[in-house]
């Protein structure tokens, strides 16, 4: 009995992890985030490349956010939320978008003068093989020419299954919006908290996402929380937030600026 105890101990030891079942590898590796799924794993070893192609690796699409906490849940109106999946990769990583596609400009030798984000995006969606579910890119995508539009597009081509976007801080403008109606409309989970968002976008998201089962604005510039028309045609969403969101508030500059032009307007 000793023996082969000694035996089993032995195998145990030598067991290597490209030996483990692929099922197995592709939920570690699902632990580990895009920047290493792109970058790191598939280069170890044929076993760690054939298992980081399992579609379970690419369903959740997080890129690193620099300003955003690293402990927040993309997909979860629970501050609290922490210990999830995608959550830790992006805090183990720690990098910011910035960074994250420049390293991957130099590993690939691309030069970065030609180097495109949207293009980058979309190569991301097509690794996932049509399997990506959600996807949260960081808000300065939104200051691209027309980056989110040609995103969605993309994406309402090649994931059918597509079910959540998550862009905060960003500056959701009504072309945003409308990429949104018109490429994603079935949308199930979205987030664009501490992001510019205008009244009349939201409520054209509003009113044509009805399958709409989490909604988080909160936070947001150019409406106000309170507003009963928004709460009106938001009373439908399950889980809808937009506590802290207020409408533009005037800076002290931008204020002398408006009380010179109504003291002009006087003068004339």
């Amino acid at each position: 009995m000793d023996k082969l105890l000694n035996l089993n101990s032995k195998s145990q030891r030598d067991r290597k992890w490209e030996d483990l079942d692929p099922d197995c590898l592709a939920n570690v590796f699902v632990k580990v985030g895009i920047e290493s799924l792109l970058l790191f794993v598939p280069f170890v070893c044929k076993s760690w490349y054939r298992a980081s192609q399992n579609p379970v690796c690419w369903e959740r699409l997080v890129f690193p956010d620099s300003e955003e906490e690293a402990t927040d849940d993309p997909w979860s109106l629970d501050d609290n939320a922490a210990n999830l999946p995608w959550t830790y990769a992006n805090r183990i990583e720690g990098q910011s978008f910035d960074y994250f596609v420049r390293r991957f400009a130099r590993e690939f030798q691309i030069d970065w003068s030609r180097f495109s984000i949207p293009s980058f995006i979309k190569m991301v969606i097509n690794r996932s093989g049509g399997n990506a579910k959600f996807l949260k890119i960081p808000g300065i995508c939104s200051h691209y020419v027309n980056a989110i539009e040609k995103i969605l597009e993309h994406i309402s081509k090649k994931c059918k299954g597509f079910v959540g976007l998550h862009v905060a801080y960003a500056a959701i403008g009504t072309s945003e919006a409308s990429a949104i109606v018109k490429f994603v409309p079935n949308l199930k989970y979205m987030c664009f908290r501490k992001s510019c968002l205008e009244k009349n976008d939201l409520v054209m998201l509003l009113k044509e996402c009805r399958e709409l089962v989490l909604l988080d604005v909160r936070e947001c510039e150019g409406f106000d929380e309170r507003d009963e028309e928004i709460l009106k045609l938001a009373s439908h969403i399950p889980k809808f937030r937009c506590k802290g969101s207020k409408t533009h508030v005037l800076s002290d500059n931008d204020l002398e600026v408006e009380v010179r032009e109504i003291i002009e307007i006087d003068d004339e």
